[in-house]
């Protein structure tokens, strides 16, 4: 079961609050900024085909974790 993300924080946002540390134009940057975008949660849909099961944690999010 594919899970879902609420847009909840478990801690603080690192790229609101490291913001200045990354600098402008890098690729980390435009990632950061464009995760939404770039890793949405239709994606990865088909690799939960049954509502079965405990969910899962959401694909979108450990996209992120694993490409920054």
């Amino acid at each position: 079961m594919q899970g879902e993300w609420t847009g909840e924080l478990v801690g603080p946002d690192v790229w609101v609050s490291c913001r200045e540390l990354i600098p402008a134009g890098s690729v980390f940057a435009f990632l950061a900024e464009h995760r939404a975008a770039l890793s949405p949660a239709e994606t990865f849909a088909d690799m939960y085909p049954s509502r079965n099961g405990r969910p899962s944690m959401p694909p979108q999010v450990m996209a992120a974790a694993v490409i920054l």
